[in-house]
């Protein structure tokens, strides 16, 4: 099952990804008088498995439309929390020693984008890159969890591009925070995939630019897993359900490339995001 988030009248609506198009969930819940969730908060408060029970008998027969304006797959998250170097291979690349424990940084709503957006670059700032990265989705509250639990709390998963501005990241002593969070840095998409139907630490995990492939890896190589990253930041604080993890990114983003072989995004540039059992999220540029 695939859940997406469209916008109706400029609200967030729950949709249905099929292989005929999007089932408006709402729609069709009303037509056939059945409960079902309105929008990603309301599936996310009842869990995965509750859900799909209500969900999975509105595909068959449904009508689907395809040119549903999407939204962010979560609209409303209380944190958007970032993993930074996060895979081995991506230390290896850019000459950084792996980490003791996770490095964490964080972004706003702001910068939430949906699959399909275009997402402006400032044009005081050049060195703008990519980043594709395993979004895990908290669907419930979460304190001092067990690695061996942690899973547990997890609603679905998804593909979340963590836009980097380089040049300003680094201009001032490693401003993490602000070089990735301008409006839209956080595309997130195209579908929400619930916990228990994909293996977060088995994932193929790769980006196109403009068509070329630059990144392309497994969530395997990551070197805190998602069980290790919940359970880690759950003994700090309580994560709540909605909150977003972005997990990483692998190896071959420009950052890591030689400075004579740097090819920053432009505008006019298309992002593609692939992450196996999730989907392919899309950014342009302008």
């Amino acid at each position: 099952m695939k859940l997406v988030q469209f916008w109706r009248d400029g609200v967030p609506a729950l949709g249905l990804a099929t292989e005929k198009g999007v089932v408006d969930v709402a729609a069709e819940a009303a037509l056939r008088g059945v409960e079902a969730p309105r929008d990603m908060r309301a599936a996310i408060t009842l869990g995965f498995q509750a859900a799909r029970a209500q969900l999975a008998p509105l595909e068959e027969g449904a009508t689907c439309f395809t040119d549903a304006p999407a939204a962010p797959a979560v609209t409303d998250p209380e944190r958007i929390l970032c993993i930074g170097l996060n895979y081995r291979q991506h230390a290896k690349e850019i000459k950084l020693a792996l980490p003791a424990a996770p490095v964490l940084f964080n972004k706003f709503r702001n910068a939430l984008a949906a699959d399909g957006d275009t997402v402006r670059l400032d044009p005081r700032y050049l060195e703008y890159d990519y980043e594709a990265e395993l979004v895990a989705i908290i669907g419930r509250p979460a304190r001092d969890v067990s690695e061996d639990e942690a899973l547990d709390y997890v609603f679905g998963y998804t593909c979340g591009n963590d836009l980097s501005t380089r040049d300003l990241q680094f201009a001032r002593g490693g401003q993490w925070l602000l070089s990735k969070t301008f409006d839209g840095f956080a595309p997130l998409g195209p579908c929400v995939v619930p916990a228990d139907e994909v293996d977060p630490n088995n994932l193929p995990i790769a980006s196109r630019v403009n068509g070329e492939l630059r990144q392309n890896s497994n969530t395997s190589d990551m070197i805190f897993n998602v069980q290790q990253l919940i359970s880690d930041l759950s003994r700090h604080f309580t994560l709540m359900p909605g909150d977003l993890i972005y997990t990483g990114t692998p190896q071959g983003v420009m950052q890591g490339y030689p400075a004579d072989q740097k090819n920053w995004l432009k505008p006019g540039d298309r992002v593609e995001i692939i992450i196996g059992g999730i989907g392919t999220l899309t950014t342009t540029f302008c």
